[in-house]
């Protein structure tokens, strides 16, 4: 009796995820996006659009079939990790970082692009490097790759809910700089152009890959495989031209993003 009441305590708030039979029987899958992280996510006209959207579109074609259809539910960086858990979606494409911790929380599959730290900074202070700031405040979200980066250059950081509440608080001057993944941060600067990201290559690279419930074996093989296929067939280097070099204007690089030569070890 003691065994099975410690197995439901344990299992609260926990929910099996939905296998890759399941999915493709039921012929609907869940995937957690963002809500407002142009250009990969964001509402126009009522619509979700921007890379994420596509490449989930493009995944469960491929997936699921031609009739597969997709829920999005818009979810935060915070709590993505738990929408997983419960069950709430099937897996989570919004650029989600791999790192150890998380790896102990959810599965991830193979990574599809690679980014760094980024610090986005007022036009007027002219900053240029990290010795820079020095003695400054740079404000970063907690629990982030940038805050790691940060830490470890003995920078003086101030944390944030959110990337938003960061960009209010830099255009409040309660701060020197805003460090977050470079792919972020650079969106900043099209949209006001009183800021600027003249360092965007800090830190130690990371990852973004798809998340998935822990355990979930057969989706995350199919996900690596796909993510294979794609790769070989150039989408991501199409998408990059298509979608995110308009937006980004030119600002980012995609040899520094783009994970093509790694994929080629696969054939």
């Amino acid at each position: 009796m003691k065994k099975v009441f410690l197995f439901m305590f344990l299992t609260v708030g926990f929910l099996f995820g939905n296998s890759l039979s399941e999915i493709q029987k039921n012929g609907v899958i869940r995937i957690g996006v963002l809500g407002d992280e142009p250009p990969f996510s964001s509402y126009e006209d009522g619509m979700l659009t921007g890379f994420d959207v596509d490449f989930a579109k493009r995944i469960v074609r491929d997936i699921v079939g031609k009739n597969g259809k997709i829920e999005f539910v818009e979810i935060t960086t915070h709590n993505r990790i738990e929408m997983l858990q419960k069950n709430q979606v099937d897996m989570v494409i919004a650029e989600f970082i791999i790192d150890p911790d998380r790896e102990k929380l959810v599965d991830f599959s193979m990574p599809y692009f690679a980014v760094n730290t980024g610090l986005l900074t007022n036009k007027k202070d002219h900053y240029n490097s990290v010795s820079q700031l020095r003695g400054k405040t740079v404000l970063v979200e907690g629990d982030t790759e940038a805050e790691k980066d940060l830490k470890k250059m003995g920078l003086n950081i101030k944390t944030c809910n959110d990337m938003f509440h960061c960009y209010s608080e830099l255009k409040a001057g309660r701060g020197d700089a805003f460090a977050g993944a470079n792919l972020i941060v650079l969106a900043y600067p099209i949209i006001d152009k009183k800021l600027e990201v003249n360092v965007s290559g800090i830190g130690t690279a990371s990852y973004y890959a798809i998340g998935i419930q822990k355990g979930n074996a057969d989706l995350l093989n199919a996900l690596n495989q796909e993510l294979i296929n794609l790769s070989k067939e150039g989408f991501f280097k199409k998408a990059f031209e298509d979608t995110l070099n308009p937006f980004y204007k030119g600002t980012a690089d995609k040899k520094y993003f783009l994970l093509d030569d790694v994929y080629r070890i696969f054939g």
